[in-house]
């Protein structure tokens, strides 16, 4: 069968679904667009770096809290019945969560002074409670993808983060004000009874739960669909499937967040002072919020379709198509945003101090976008019960990110940090093809592909070495560079999108 003509009324449900889970992602990371000009206006950069490192953490305690039981909930959902594993898998939650947090809530005041936050426990006692409350919502935001419910998904984001939003700014800006006195002074003595003016980062944290709690409630229906169950022989079968996946998910957490500890602890000080560069670091890389809303929306939708469709003698050519319009519209977002970082820092990064770190944009762009590769060649090995090729993959990257860091960040600084992601990434979606193809093979037009990515990178590359005299001007002539892009897709790929029609 032409992978070229396969399929295209189920290929145009998953672009569906993914514009659908895209959209609440561009919604959540509205947030990072709104939130971040406001942290940055607010919180000098060695304070916003404190967020950036106790979040390092987060991500990955949020790997062993969750245990792979989303991924086990899509493998097994067919197999033995929706219910009887979203039963199961919600008990283990529950049992994780508590345990987990308790430990975490009884030790706050050791963990802060072990992350050198001496007298910051109360940091440590919201994150306790943020990832035992994100770990219960995780699995129902699960059974929305399975039940293909993406516009519940969609609000459900949009509520949580509005909702986040305006607990920044009550906290950030209404209560620190009301507490200095700037107005409704009969207020400031209640205020300060129990609201710090000069401690304000806890309340980033505490904005956060705060924000999340009501999801409880517009989840009720897949919440409370539920039965306390423990089956024993069911529990061992998703243990050993999971594992792998939990061990490739620290892994790949330490790929995404390596850099930050990296930067905090072994750049040299000839760059600066660590906890200002990471801050402009951390603030930085907020630019690639317009690939991941991509990737993120993208994940949602395909890792469900695909388990879904994994027994249909087509999913190969399925996966194939599928990550050539991904990575089409992936090199597309790059080009956009690192030829427009000259006018989007101003909308980003409300204090010229983070400016110095622009440099690492591009690279962190195109870092993304394998990052966004390897996600899709990951079917594979899921598919196939072959998690631990995944582990195998994640293991390497994170030496590789090891290596990377500490032989680039002492030369190149912060760049070094983004370089070393870049080829980590770039080798992991190597390996996940390399061993795919032997167990599952999967008709990837391979120099499309790379046809892309190598374009994408010659237009950046282009755009940022010239610079008219006039800011339009140069902005105009930046963007004009995507014209070829889209030229290429449109001559590759006229005559499957003529028939996707994804909007009907």
């Amino acid at each position: 069968m032409n992978s070229r003509n396969i399929a295209m009324p189920t290929l145009r449900r998953l672009a569906s679904d993914t514009i659908w889970y895209g959209l609440s992602n561009i919604i959540s990371r509205f947030a990072n667009y709104l939130l971040t000009p406001i942290h940055t206006k607010i919180f000098l950069p060695q304070e916003y770096g404190i967020i950036g490192d106790l979040y390092v953490y987060v991500a990955f305690l949020n790997v062993i809290y969750t245990f792979g039981t989303e991924t086990s909930y899509f493998r097994y959902a067919n197999d033995l019945g929706e219910q009887k594993i979203y039963n199961q898998n919600f008990t283990s939650l529950i049992l994780y969560s508590t345990l987990l947090s308790g430990i975490i809530i009884f030790f706050a005041s050791p963990i802060a002074n072990l992350l050198d936050y001496p007298g910051k426990e109360k940091y440590i006692i919201y994150l306790g409670l943020l990832m035992a409350v994100d770990t219960l919502l995780s699995l129902p935001f699960a059974r929305l993808r399975w039940l293909k419910k993406p516009r519940l998904f969609a609000f459900a984001k949009f509520f949580n983060i509005g909702l986040y939003i305006l607990l920044n700014l009550f906290f950030l800006w209404f209560c620190k004000d009301v507490a200095e006195g700037k107005y409704l002074t009969f207020l400031q003595d209640f205020m300060l009874s129990w609201f710090n003016p000069k401690d304000l980062v806890g309340y980033v944290f505490l904005a956060q739960l705060l924000a999340n709690a009501p999801l409880f409630w517009l989840l009720r229906k897949e919440i409370w669909n539920y039965q306390p169950t423990w089956d024993k022989d069911l529990a061992k079968k998703v243990f050993f499937y999971s594992y792998p996946l939990v061990i490739l998910g620290l892994a790949g957490t330490l790929n995404t967040t390596a850099d930050r500890f990296f930067i905090k602890n072994y750049l040299p000080d000839s760059f600066g002072n660590q906890q200002h560069i990471l801050g402009v670091y951390f603030a930085c890389i907020k630019f690639s919020v317009f690939i991941l809303v991509l990737i993120q929306g993208y994940r949602y939708a395909a890792e469900p379709f695909f388990f879904s469709k994994a027994k249909d003698k087509n999913a190969p050519e399925l996966l194939a198509k599928a990550m050539e319009y991904f990575v089409a519209v992936a090199c597309f977002s790059v080009i956009l945003v690192s030829l427009n970082t000259d006018w989007l820092k101003y909308l980003l990064l409300r204090n010229r101090a983070y400016d110095e770190g622009l440099i690492i944009v591009p690279t962190f762009l195109f870092a993304n976008l394998f990052l966004g590769i390897y996600y899709n060649l990951t079917a594979w090995f899921k598919i196939a019960d072959k998690t631990q090729y995944g582990t195998y993959i994640s293991l390497i990257g994170a030496v590789i990110t090891i290596i990377g860091n500490l032989g680039w960040l002492p030369v190149l600084g912060i760049l070094g940090s983004a370089v070393a992601s870049l080829v980590t990434y770039a080798s992991m979606s190597f390996l996940c093809y390399y061993w795919g193809q032997k167990f599952y093979p999967v008709p990837y037009r391979i120099g499309i592909i790379l046809g892309y990515v190598a374009l994408s990178a010659v237009l950046v590359w282009w755009g940022n070495s010239f610079s008219a005299e006039s800011i339009w001007l140069n902005i105009l002539l930046k963007n004009l560079l995507v014209v070829p892009f889209m030229g290429a897709v449109l001559i590759v790929e006229w005559q499957n999108l003529k028939t996707l029609k994804i909007f009907r």
